[in-house]
This record gives structure tokens, sequence and C-alpha cells, in this order.
């Protein structure tokens, strides 16, 4: 059986401008600028390097762990009244679900983050679902797919990853998957294992099938 393992921020949910927007609130309230350039330094995470960037921006201010909390707050309440699914998103997993495919949710974000994403699903769209809080060690670390890989009972090597940032590239290409990269605002670093498409709306069950033999194989097993 084969699975497709899916990021969650900036892959099928339309969170990096409501990440901008909240990074941009709370600098902007300590007198700082901050703009997309900055994102992009923190852009996949984990919430320890954006931390650690945004004391440096701010000289040190405020004491270790605020812009973190501050993220996390202003981030919860974006989620429930903005949240939108990337274009194709719920389309892809839907068609691959019904093909026989196993599916998962796979993010550096925290669980409480993850679930108020979730409810833009419908119910039934993960097999399995990993954020941070359920690894020791979150994006690039591979501990997270390799996870995900193992509550879905299926083979690293037989899945493909959806990923949008090169710190989730790189946890999935050393998890052992094959990844299809949809970049956002950055060039990915190349691989043999690594596929890169413009949008996640350039993808369809029919493309991936051609792509990934392997799929098909392991569904008709």
């Amino acid at each position: 059986m084969s699975a497709l393992l899916f990021d969650m921020d900036g892959t099928v949910i339309d969170s990096e401008p409501l990440w901008l927007e909240s990074e941009i609130e709370i600098m902007t309230s300590l007198g700082f600028h901050w703009d997309a350039q900055d994102q992009l330094n923190c852009l996949g995470g984990p919430m320890d390097r954006t931390e650690k960037y945004m004391q440096e921006r701010s000289g040190h201010i405020k004491p270790y762990g605020y812009f973190r909390d501050s993220l996390h707050e202003i981030m919860q309440e974006k989620l429930v009244s903005k949240l939108q699914l990337i274009p194709n998103a719920l389309e892809l997993i839907l068609e691959s679900r019904r093909f026989g495919l196993k599916t998962a949710l796979v993010t550096a974000s925290g669980r409480d983050l993850m679930n108020i994403a979730l409810k833009k699903f419908p119910e039934g769209c993960f097999d399995a679902r990993v954020s941070r809080d359920d690894v020791t060690n979150t994006k690039p670390n591979p501990e997270p797919y390799i996870r995900a890989a193992s509550l879905l009972n299926v083979d690293i090597t037989k899945c493909i990853v959806f990923e949008d940032s090169q710190t989730g590239v790189q946890s999935g290409l050393e998890a052992g998957a094959q990844v299809i990269g949809i970049p956002h605002m950055i060039e990915l670093v190349p691989h043999s294992n690594l596929r890169v498409v413009n949008s996640l709306s350039d993808i369809s069950l029919e493309k991936l099938l051609s792509w990934y033999p392997v799929l098909q194989e392991s569904n008709s097993k």
C-alpha cells in the first residue's frame, strides 16, 4: 500500500499570508519593521527558528518564547476566521482516497493549530495526523514523515510527500519518500527524488499515477 503525505501550511491550507499578517502585527506593535523577506527567512519552521530570528530582529527586548506564544495566539484566531484551502487540495485528497490511497497530514505546527485547520476538511480526509507535538524532532528532521508512514503501516519509500518549503522537502527526502515540491517564494534544491511543480492545481490523480507507477501497483495488490 502507498500513501500521500501532505504538509499543512502553504501546501493544503492558504495560511502563509496569515502567518505574515501575524508576524507584522507583532513586530509593528514593538516598533519594528517586518516584511515578506523576513517571513521567507522563517518559512517552513520550526518555530524555534522563527523565535530566534524575531528575537534578533527586535534586539532581544522580550523574553525568549514571547514571539512563539504571541504568534500561536494570533494564529488561532486567524485560522478560525480567515483560513481558506489551497485550490485543488481537497479535490486531490478526495480523489486519491476514492482510488484507495491512504493520506496523512504532517505539519510542524502544534496540534491545536492543526486541529483548527482540520475543521476546514470533511471528516475522514486523513487516515493519520502528525503535528509538532507528536514527535521529538520536527522538520527538517525526517521523524514526522517516518512516523506518518508508521501510523499508516506503509513503506515510506512508497509514499509521496507534498511540501512547499526546503525545510519540509528535506524532511521528506531524508525520510526516504518521493517528494513533490510546490515552492512558496523560494527555489528548492534539486534532488533525484524531488519533482517541482508550480501549483497544487497542476496535479491530478492521473498525473500522480503516471509519475509514480508504485501508486497504481500498490493499489492493485
